[in-house]
């Protein structure tokens, strides 16, 4: 806990130091604080307020001067697939209002490093060109917990997809609650695989953010998948080829396909009782007919130009702004890598990895897509 003001300074300025900003929609921020996750965990943390809160108290700043966007998703897709090289691979569609976005490492010094993806509607309040300085670096601090997907330094690799329903609200009061995006940072802090990552789920109340429900897919480097979903705040978690984690009763059942994918729409099939505003099908057709035609091997970049043919793309009739891919990512959890195009610049897709912070291991571009443009249901 930073005890003076001069230490919060401090602090301060050694976020501000570690970003850099590489194109007008792409910050990276090698993240070199400690942001206390064993703390949070063992205190328990139910709301964005609690987080924020929490921040505050430990990089002593008002509460005033540290806070969260509150925007609503819109949608995203991801799936699983396989590198001719044998490499497990999952690939990432974040779909939201138009927003910069963060590639954040970090370093915990009693847990996994990891790489990750922030939507800046929710960090730096949606500003697209925002630079960080004196008066929004505070929120930079929070990046660790603001994560939406990552990687992390034993090959594994998450993402979350919001479902519109209900915000789940576990009780059980022999465990601790935690927040949507709080998981994500303890998942790749402190799990090496897939199984490790859903007993730590199972451990905790969750509490989603921004009054909605979301679903999880997770993959390792031993060639797992497990996507979790919460369905009238019980626990859903299917992985194909498992007695433990069973696909019967998932939209898996009969799909024919070894490789697990994630949209807007409920993986559970039997949902009574649960309200939900699904979308996505559509994008999910599309890309599971590419995983039939290419027998589930996809290279990288295949994975990418599949990513920017089902992105979103539209301006929602309620708001007035647009809707788009904030960023497509592939994660190659072998190689403890990461492609990304941020809002849908596909001409520029940056290489990162893990060990290599802030550095820009390549870039390539998507060219040729064999897609015709669909407009998508949303």
């Amino acid at each position: 806990m930073i005890n003076s003001r001069a230490g919060a300074r401090a602090e301060r300025k050694k976020t501000k130091d570690s970003v850099k900003r590489i194109t007008r929609d792409l910050y990276l921020v090698d993240y070199q604080n400690e942001y206390y996750l064993d703390e949070l965990l063992e205190s328990g943390v139910s709301s964005i307020a609690g987080l924020v809160a929490f921040t505050a108290k430990k990089f002593n700043l008002g509460k005033k001067t540290l806070a969260l966007g509150n925007e609503k998703g819109a949608g995203c897709t991801t799936f699983e697939s396989y590198t001719e090289n044998g490499d497990h691979i999952l690939a990432r569609n974040f779909d939201f209002r138009h927003a910069s976005c963060f590639v954040v490492w970090t370093h915990p010094k009693n847990g996994y490093s990891s790489m990750g993806v922030v939507d800046n509607n929710f960090m730096l309040y949606g500003q697209r060109y925002l630079k960080v300085g004196k008066r929004n670096v505070n929120r930079v601090l929070l990046a660790p917990y603001c994560c939406v997907d990552g990687i992390n330094d034993q090959g594994l690799s998450i993402a979350v997809l919001q479902i519109r329903a209900a915000a789940t609200k576990q009780t059980d009061k022999s465990k601790k609650d935690i927040t949507t995006t709080a998981m994500i940072r303890g998942v790749l802090d402190t799990c090496k695989d897939v199984g490790e990552a859903v007993e730590f789920i199972k451990k905790y109340n969750m509490h989603d953010s921004l009054f909605t429900n979301y679903h999880y897919q997770i993959i390792d480097r031993s060639g797992r998948s497990v996507v979790v979903e919460y369905i009238n705040n019980a626990i859903h978690i299917y992985e194909k080829g498992s007695e433990k984690y069973p696909v019967e009763g998932s939209v898996y059942e009969n799909d024919g396909l070894k490789s697990q994918y994630v949209s807007n729409f409920c993986i559970t099939s039997n949902t009574a009782g649960f309200k939900a505003v699904e979308h996505g099908q559509d994008r999910i057709r599309a890309v599971t007919d590419v995983l039939r035609e290419k027998n589930e091997t996809l290279s990288e970049m295949d994975a990418m130009t599949l990513l920017s043919h089902v992105r979103l793309n539209y301006k929602p009739d309620q708001y007035p702004w647009q809707v788009i891919a904030l960023w497509s990512a592939v994660y190659n959890v072998n190689a403890g890598t990461m492609k990304i195009a941020a809002n849908m610049d596909y001409s520029k897709v940056f290489t990162f990895s893990i060990d290599k912070p802030l550095e820009i291991l390549k870039t390539e571009s998507v060219e040729n897509s064999p897609y015709e443009p669909v407009e998508w249901e949303h």
